[in-house]
């Protein structure tokens, strides 16, 4: 029931569903969209492929006040509801739209180090010199959630053609690059 609400209502209490799932609110909510969304079965999820991409992603979120698994959970629940029940799906976003946001939500702030971007480039800060003081942290979440994606066990997009790969990966990047506050 906590997760049909979850999914239906706009004012859900992520901590409700973090205690409930004993702080798994993240990938127990993803899973549960994935498959009742029928994108588990629509585009031929591996299930425990994407279980386990799923908690290891959780894994990476640090603890720290904000950018954590819990927060990573409610905006895949407001995408969520802003995309079924705002009336983006399916007239404006095709299922394979959806499957991407969703995983833009989940990889969003993925290893976030818990400080601003402004002070990753003030600090010199590996990340910023990696990526050139341009969004080190969604370019470090990005590439660090689909190195995880990568990983064997997790890869439960391993079977897309290199058009559909291409076409999530794009998506996806854009749609986390888009978090970026600057």
């Amino acid at each position: 029931a906590l997760l049909c609400t979850a999914s239906e209502s706009w004012t859900f209490d992520m901590f409700q569903l973090a205690e409930a799932t004993h702080d798994h609110p993240l990938s127990t909510l993803a899973y549960y969209l994935m498959q009742t969304t029928g994108l588990v079965d629509q585009f031929s999820l591996h299930p425990v492929k994407l279980a386990r991409f799923l908690r290891a992603v959780e894994a990476g979120y640090q603890g720290n006040p904000y950018h954590n698994k819990t927060h990573a959970a409610d905006v895949l629940q407001s995408v969520h509801v802003l995309l079924t029940r705002g009336g983006v799906a399916p007239h404006y976003a095709t299922p394979f739209t959806q499957m991407c946001c969703y995983l833009a939500a989940v990889m969003h702030d993925y290893d976030h180090r818990g400080v601003t971007n402004d002070h990753l480039v003030a600090t010199r800060h590996e990340l910023a010199l990696r990526y050139n003081d341009r969004a080190p942290h969604e370019n470090h979440h990005l590439a660090a959630a689909f190195g995880l994606l990568r990983a064997e066990g997790h890869d439960f997009l391993s079977h897309l053609d290199k058009g559909e790969w291409d076409k999530m990966r794009k998506t996806v990047i854009e749609l986390v690059l888009a978090t970026d506050m600057k």
